[in-house]
């Protein structure tokens, strides 16, 4: 059988997390696109890129930073009221 202690019990939630996050993002042809080995192509160069498109990836970085900043907040308060308990 399926051994999750070989890859960690929390691995396979984690990818979970990852793909809804690109699929929220990127949508689903960032899903589909092969980024490994001999085929893969790299981050599409800026330079490429249209107006929309440059755009449309600054929009997500943006969406992408502005959860991340949020999520280390919420981590700040959590620690803090853990301090206070001690």
């Amino acid at each position: 059988g399926f051994n999750l202690e070989m890859i960690g019990r929390d691995k396979p939630s984690e990818c979970l997390k990852r793909w809804r996050k690109t699929y929220k993002s990127f949508g689903e042809e960032e899903l589909l696109r092969e980024t490994r080995g001999k085929d893969a192509t790299g981050r599409p160069r800026s330079s490429n890129m249209t107006d929309t498109e440059k755009l449309k990836r600054a929009e997500a970085k943006i969406k992408y930073l502005e959860a991340e900043l949020d999520f280390i907040k919420k981590l700040d308060a959590l620690e803090r009221q853990v301090k206070k308990k001690k």
